[in-house]
C-alpha cells in the first residue's frame, strides 16, 4: 500500500488470465512512499461487467486513460455533447507514467485473505501533473522524459461568483 508514480508496462484487453472477463494493466512502480517498493509490478484487473448499472467499469477506464494523457476531461465533455464515442487505442498507454494509490483490501468472503488494489474505490489513477498529487513521490527523470507525451492536466475552471459589494458603492461617507 502507498502512493506514487508508476509506468504502465502492459495493457491486455479481455485477458486470458481472467478468462476474458477483465482487462489487465501492469504498473511498474518508479517512485513510492516506501522506497523498497520501487521496481515492483502491480497488476490491476478492470472487470468489464457492470454489476451496479452505473457505468463503473467505464469510469475506471476513463480515469486510467485520462491519467495516461490519452485524452482530457474537456475531450469527454465534447464527446458527450456531440453524442459520439471515439475509439481509444488503449495500447498507447504502455510506456506512459501515471500516479497511483494502492490499498490493502480484505477479501469479501474470507477476511484472512488480503489483496492490494487501486485505491479511491478503484479510481485511484491520476495524471502526473495533477495538483492533487503534489507532494507524492515522483521519479523526476521519468517525469521530465514523459511530460510532453502525456501533456498537461487541464480541468475546466468554474466561474467564480462576483463578490458582493458591502453597502452602497455610490455612498461617499458624507451624510
Amino acid at each position: 500500500p502507498g502512493r506514487g508514480m508508476a509506468i504502465i508496462t502492459r495493457w491486455e484487453e479481455f485477458s486470458a488470465a481472467s478468462e476474458g472477463k477483465a482487462h489487465e494493466v501492469d504498473l511498474e512502480i518508479v517512485a513510492w512512499t516506501d522506497p523498497k517498493s520501487v521496481a515492483k509490478v502491480h497488476t490491476e484487473r478492470i472487470y468489464h461487467q457492470d454489476k451496479t448499472g452505473k457505468g463503473f467499469p467505464t469510469r475506471r477506464l476513463t480515469c486510467l486513460s485520462m491519467a495516461a494523457g490519452l485524452f482530457t476531461p474537456d475531450d469527454v465533455k465534447r464527446w458527450k455533447a456531440a453524442g459520439s464515442q471515439p475509439e481509444i487505442d488503449m495500447q498507447a498507454m504502455v510506456g506512459r507514467p501515471i500516479m497511483i494509490e494502492l490499498i490493502e483490501k480484505p477479501d469479501d468472503k474470507d477476511p484472512s485473505k488480503k489483496y492490494i488494489n487501486i485505491g479511491n474505490i478503484g479510481l485511484g489513477f491520476w495524471h502526473i501533473k495533477d495538483s492533487r498529487t503534489n507532494g507524492w513521490p515522483k521519479n523526476q527523470a521519468v517525469f521530465n522524459r514523459s511530460a510532453a507525451i502525456v501533456g498537461d492536466w487541464v480541468t475546466e475552471e468554474k466561474p467564480k461568483p462576483a463578490a458582493s459589494a458591502a453597502g452602497n458603492p455610490f455612498a461617499t461617507g458624507n451624510v
